[in-house]
């Protein structure tokens, strides 16, 4: 990464080639903005309680959130670090985005997130997010102080190997629903039960085990939530989540949320799947260091 002794030439050069990206990056996605939802989603099957059912599962099959709040609780005790295959979908502010596939390394503590794009790519092909590492001081907002280290997509990474842009910037909430620091399945837990309880607290919210079914090939629980969703940027997030959640690992697996009740392929606002998870991965410092990739 270059650098410069005149921290304020540096500054300038940032914000000139951020937004010079920043406008070609937004006229290619403009060029391609409608695509059309691709979910595929497994049979869920009704079936009988177990005659001998473990206890998580019947709390899943009759208490759903306490489920999930149990579910949160174990993960954050037992996981310290995994990679994943992350494949996402989503209603972004210029319409529906394509399905992406983006492989994963992602550490507990400190924070830590690497994302690299295996398939449409948009605004950069790799991010590095560390939790409190690079921090801008002199950023107008508050919001905008903390940073990650972003490769450009090719052939803008010729003019630039990296720069740091804003987690929660302008640019960032252009191409996700989701800022970099929401990543994970603990994060995931979170918003799903925020949301939950706060329906619940207004007598809101319907949580319903669906049954099972299967996803990247493992067995699943599948619990689905209703809340009155009005529109985006109101009360809540979705009208229907469906969770899916790993009969072992005790995560969701994958979410697909929607504008209505219907669940039409045109009514998805967004889908969430993990597959090919590799958990207690053996993660180091140099795995989140730009210098690792050529940053």
């Amino acid at each position: 990464m270059p650098r410069f002794r005149d921290q304020s030439t540096f500054r300038r050069l940032q914000i000139v080639v951020g937004l010079g990206l920043a406008g070609l990056f937004y006229a290619q996605f403009e060029s391609g903005r409608h695509h059309n939802p691709v979910i595929q989603r497994g049979t869920v099957v009704l079936g009988d309680a177990p005659i001998v059912a473990e206890r998580f599962e019947t709390l899943v099959r009759t208490d759903p959130l306490a489920a999930l709040l149990e579910a949160r609780d174990l993960h954050g005790r037992s996981a310290t670090a995994y990679t994943c295959n992350f494949v996402k979908q989503e209603v972004l502010p210029a319409g529906m985005g394509p399905e992406q596939e983006i492989e994963v390394l992602h550490r507990m503590e400190p924070y830590s997130v690497v994302l690299n794009w295996l398939r449409n790519p948009k605004m950069a092909q790799r991010v590095i997010y560390v939790k409190n590492r690079w921090i801008d001081k002199d950023a107008d907002k508050p919001e905008e102080r903390e940073l990650a280290v972003v490769r450009p997509i090719a052939p803008y990474d010729l003019l630039l190997k990296s720069l740091k842009q804003p987690i929660r910037g302008k640019n960032a909430k252009e191409y996700s629903r989701r800022c970099i620091d929401e990543f994970g399945f603990t994060r995931s837990f979170d918003l799903l039960i925020e949301y939950c309880k706060l329906a619940n607290s207004r007598g809101e919210l319907k949580l319903e085990f669906m049954g099972e079914s299967t996803f990247d090939g493992r067995p699943t629980w599948v619990i689905r939530r209703h809340l009155p969703y009005e529109k985006e940027g109101g009360r809540y997030p979705d009208r229907i989540a469906e969770i899916y959640l790993d009969k072992e690992y005790r995560v969701p697996v994958a979410v697909y949320c929607y504008a209505d009740d219907e669940m039409r392929p045109e009514d998805l606002l967004g889908k969430y799947e993990y597959r090919n998870i590799k958990f207690d991965a053996a993660l180091t410092d140099a795995d989140f260091e730009p210098a690792t990739y050529g940053m």
